[in-house]
């Protein structure tokens, strides 16, 4: 019981999934902002890019928010 609590306790944060999760987090913050500009001042709206930036949009925010989630011990 107690070496359960103790090894949940003081987790050490894993630098690799770390540094992945913030440039998967940046990446992604990113391609939002392409899409927004590119929607917003696009001259000619192409669906293949949109659902293209969307699809790398929705991959890297989700794998950041994964790995973020892994570093901090919420999911195993």
């Amino acid at each position: 019981m107690i070496l359960n609590i103790l090894q949940t306790e003081f987790e050490v944060i894993s630098m690799p999934l770390w540094v992945l999760a913030w440039i998967f987090l940046v990446i992604g913050i990113i391609a939002l902002i392409i899409l927004l500009i590119y929607a917003k001042f696009g001259r000619e709206f192409s669906l293949p890019f949109s659902v293209l930036i969307i699809i790398i949009i929705a991959v890297c925010l989700g794998f950041a928010i994964h790995f973020f989630l892994l570093n901090s011990g919420l999911i195993y």
